[in-house]
């Protein structure tokens, strides 16, 4: 099976404190974009699960496993080949996409013919960014990101995204988070009405991310490509994630394009992509 592995954008990232168990209280909206990986998926009867990803860390044998364990008898088995488009470390969550992705494909593969709610159960223990990439669509992420709901659909929107080449560690950021907690429902409220008005000013500027100061403290470079992207016309540049990936919101392609080719020229890696609901 072939699929294709969204990546995703923060609208809204906000850190709203430290849990018990040691993990921060967030709350973020989070719109899938159609730059993606594309992965092959096979299922095979011999229990081995393997994949060709070069990361150590590889979310796409541990989400098959997740789910193998809630797969009755004979023991399942896949073959998982991932082509990569998604930087890295830059808050997009490619690993945690191709996780999604690999859920989806081997519950149907497998026959297992799970309901969303229950994939988004297996997700949680992946990684943060995976439930709400299994769920689909826009949607509000609270928790450590356990907690999914849809926000909406909305239309599409045109942006660009500009990679700076650094690789940002999730820990490290957090580390150095000291945003307030605030608590301001104002926020997600903007932005929905933002999403719903249709307009990519307001839009820009409902986005917000708590992450943004700590990032750029570590990485000097996000701090740069948000001025470049400003110089050249972007209105309220934003990080996604916890970095090292910054996008802005633009008014069609032909803008997008143009201000992707003046980010190449400073030896950045920039798309002009689109906000993707389902």
């Amino acid at each position: 099976m072939t699929l294709e592995a969204n990546a995703k954008i923060n609208l809204t990232l906000e850190v709203l404190g430290t849990r018990p168990d040691g993990y921060h209280e967030l709350r973020s909206v989070v719109m899938p974009i159609s730059l993606a990986d594309t992965l092959e998926v096979s299922a095979t009867d011999d229990g081995v699960i393997s994949s060709d990803s070069p990361y150590p860390d590889d979310l796409c044998v541990k989400a098959a496993k997740a789910l193998a364990r809630r797969a009755p008898a004979p023991r399942r088995g896949a073959r998982i080949s991932v082509v990569k488009r998604i930087p890295p470390g830059g808050g997009l969550g490619g690993g945690s996409a191709d996780a999604a992705a690999v859920l989806r494909a081997l519950n149907e593969l497998w026959e297992l013919d799970l309901p969303r709610a229950a994939l988004c159960e297996v997700a949680t223990e992946v990684g943060s960014d995976v439930p709400s990439l299994v769920h689909g669509g826009c949607v509000l992420m609270q928790g450590r990101g356990e907690i999914v709901r849809d926000f909406g659909e909305y239309a599409d929107f045109p942006l660009v995204i500009v990679n700076p080449g650094v690789f940002s560690s999730t820990k490290e950021v957090f580390a150095k988070c000291t945003s307030p907690v605030h608590e301001d429902a104002g926020i997600v409220y903007n932005m929905h009405s933002a999403l719903q008005s249709r307009e990519i000013g307001r839009i820009a500027a409902a986005c917000v991310n708590d992450l943004a100061l700590a990032a750029c403290a570590l990485h000097p470079e996000i701090c740069k490509v948000m001025e470049e992207l400003r110089r050249a016309g972007v209105e309220n540049p934003a990080m996604s994630g916890s970095g090292s990936t910054v996008f802005g919101l633009v008014q069609g392609v032909a803008q997008g394009r143009e201000i992707c080719a003046l980010m190449e020229a400073k030896g950045w890696k920039a798309w002009c992509v689109h906000s993707s609901v389902r």
